[in-house]
């Protein structure tokens, strides 16, 4: 018998060393040690010991193998999940930090970018709390650094990552991942050489490591530095360096990016015959590992240089392929967005019920307590993810000379939103009050935002009017045919001829010239199924110096307040905007909201509330 317990003893501390050190292998490195078939190899073994720890952490690194290795995202995902869910039931902090951080690499990879900032906001408190400060901080820190620099959160992004590399650890892999980081940022702000010089510091750590992903990526770095600079010989030799690299050690996710940045080189050359060469080898690889999000990114490509090329026929072919991709893709996304969070909270319901059947009610009242807790902070978690889909600072202020953004929702998430975007030579300015304020409103306020993201910048659909007809269309079938919508406002721009364009539903956007209101026309009905299903109208105003617009949602006039307890209505509304128009902005956004408070009192906020100022 002592003999027996020996044995599982031992295969328990194989099991345990083989599992850390394929973790320590994440990312990858140059090894003879065939990580997958290892950790098929532990699977089986801790199935067979009912060893729930080893399970767990065997599936969390098989999760990993199956992404980076094989490029199998679902599967991927599944196991992770999976190795959560055993980590969740062992209270094992750390892990579920880990597991959940590991899911926001996989979700950002795949174009997943609002789940993989949900689950790594999650499991960052771990190290926020001032937990382990190993590689697996630098980790932790190196992927929430990325998402943000993903979601153009510059100063979020480079705020991270230095959290990352506060405490250095040695050569590690993330370290060495955090300088190419921090090179991106510095490309963005156009800083040259310090951008190189952080991705070269990056490159010596992963040749070091022997971490082929990581090299490759430095050098394709390093590509876009050059290529950037319009140094398009060095730019050309870095690219076919890094492509070297991923093709001879079959990283053929990173490939399909290595011919994507080789055509849009080519492109820029002027070499079109080229560019399309590398873009049809792209697809190739592409589609052989259904990578969606870049085949779309493929597909628009290769249309806009036929389009170059008055090739009209090959135009509408690609046209066609994307517009499918893109069809698979928001299906999926919507869907996911929708469902997640919700099933989330059923499982917990359900299993909720099943505890407190015969517990005494104080028992039953702690426990909801704790329940409780857990949901505010889930919800607290989608107000920042919330947040980080609004329109950004840097948008608004590289487009607009002087404005400001009055916002504040009644619960801790918000049916309205703001929105912006750039396209060609217009700049798209969205507000936006969803069906339903709180976490109803919010969701709601994700699937509009990715309506509206998927008219313009992935369809190309740049009348505010049309893509307002695309929102309605993708609504009613997405719910069911009922009447769950918006009411909003879509600007355009045009600052060649400084013509403002736009589109209204159920809502007007209001000028100030020359101490005068004028109120514009807009369409009485919602973006969703209405009483009419006609075709939005396109406005249009010629701007003049000095004037100023406002937009905003029903919520600042519907509150109720003032002596009598009535609405604030939008005549007086209007009438509060022209008399403090001729003030600064940060003037008005205080008077705004000091007069919000007084006429609300005591009472309740009836609704979210969004004011948009500009200055022309």
């Amino acid at each position: 018998m002592e003999t027996e317990n020996e044995n599982i003893e031992e295969q328990i501390k194989y099991i345990d060393e083989m599992n850390l050190k394929i973790w320590n292998l994440r990312g990858s490195p140059e090894s003879e040690f065939d990580a997958l078939t290892v950790g098929k190899e532990i699977l089986e073994k801790t199935t067979i010991l009912n060893y729930t720890f080893g399970r767990a952490l065997a599936l969390l690194n098989l999760g990993m193998g199956n992404f980076i290795v094989n490029n199998e995202f679902n599967k991927a995902v599944e196991q992770i999940n999976e190795a959560l869910s055993i980590f969740r039931e062992q209270d094992d902090k750390k892990w579920i930090a880990n597991a959940l951080i590991t899911l926001g690499i996989v979700n950002n990879t795949i174009g997943k970018t609002e789940d993989a900032l949900y689950s790594t906001l999650r499991g960052i408190t771990y190290y926020e709390n001032g937990q382990n400060e190993g590689a697996e901080k630098v980790m932790a820190y190196y992927i929430l650094g990325t998402i943000y620099k993903d979601l153009k959160k510059y100063d979020e992004a480079e705020k991270n990552y230095l959290i990352g590399i506060a405490n250095p650890v040695g050569n590690s892999t993330w370290f060495g991942r955090i300088f190419l980081g921090l090179s991106t940022i510095y490309l963005v702000k156009e800083k040259y050489d310090e951008a190189i010089k952080m991705t070269r510091k990056g490159l010596d750590i992963l040749k070091a490591d022997k971490n082929k992903i990581g090299e490759s990526r430095a050098l394709n770095d390093l590509g876009i530095i050059y290529k950037k600079q319009k140094k398009y010989d060095e730019a050309l030799v870095y690219f076919l360096e890094a492509l070297q690299i991923r093709e001879s050690h079959q990283i053929v996710r990173f490939a399909v990016s290595s011919y994507i940045e080789i055509s849009a080189l080519y492109n820029e050359m002027g070499d079109l015959k080229e560019a399309i060469n590398y873009l049809k080898k792209a697809e190739t690889v592409a589609s052989e590992i259904k990578f969606q999000v870049k085949l779309a990114q493929i597909y628009q490509q290769i249309a806009e240089i036929y389009k170059a090329q008055g090739d009209h026929q090959q135009v509408l072919f690609y046209y066609e392929k994307l517009m499918k991709v893109n069809e698979d893709l928001y299906h999926q996304d919507t869907e996911d967005k929708i469902n997640s969070l919700t099933k989330e909270l059923v499982k917990e319901k359900e299993a909720e019920i099943e505890r407190i059947k015969n517990v005494e009610l104080k028992a039953a009242y702690d426990t909801i307590e704790i329940k409780n807790k857990e949901i505010l902070d889930s919800i607290n978690y989608a107000k920042r993810i919330q947040f980080v889909l609004l329109a950004n600072t840097e948008i608004l202020k590289a487009n607009l000379k002087e404005h400001y953004v009055f916002f504040k929702p009644k619960d801790i998430v918000s049916g309205d939103f703001y929105w912006a975007t750039k396209k060609n030579d217009n700049f798209y300015l969205a507000i936006c009050d969803s069906t339903g304020h709180g976490v109803p409103g919010a969701f709601m306020s994700l699937l509009n935002m990715s309506f509206l993201n998927e008219a313009i910048n992935e369809k190309n659909i740049l009348e505010p009017n049309e893509v307002f007809n695309h929102i309605r269309k993708r609504l009613i079938s997405h719910m069911d045919g009922g009447r769950d919508g918006m009411d909003a406002i879509l600007v355009c721009f045009n600052k060649k001829n400084n013509t403002l364009t736009y589109s209204a539903a159920n809502n007007t956007p209001i000028v100030i010239r020359e101490n005068k209101i004028l109120e514009m026309p807009f369409d009485k009905m919602p973006i969703g199924k209405g009483e009419t299903n006609e075709s939005f109208k396109n406005h249009s105003v010629k701007l003049e110096t000095g004037d100023n617009l406002y937009l905003y949602t029903d919520g600042y006039a519907d509150q109720f307040g003032g002596p009598n307890g009535k609405k604030f209505k939008c005549k007086p509304l209007n009438e509060m905007l022209l008399s403090i128009s001729k003030n600064k902005m940060e003037e008005q956004v205080k008077s705004l909201e000091q007069k919000f408070m007084d006429w609300k009192g005591n009472l309740e906020q009836v609704d979210d509330v969004c004011i948009i100022g500009i200055k022309i």
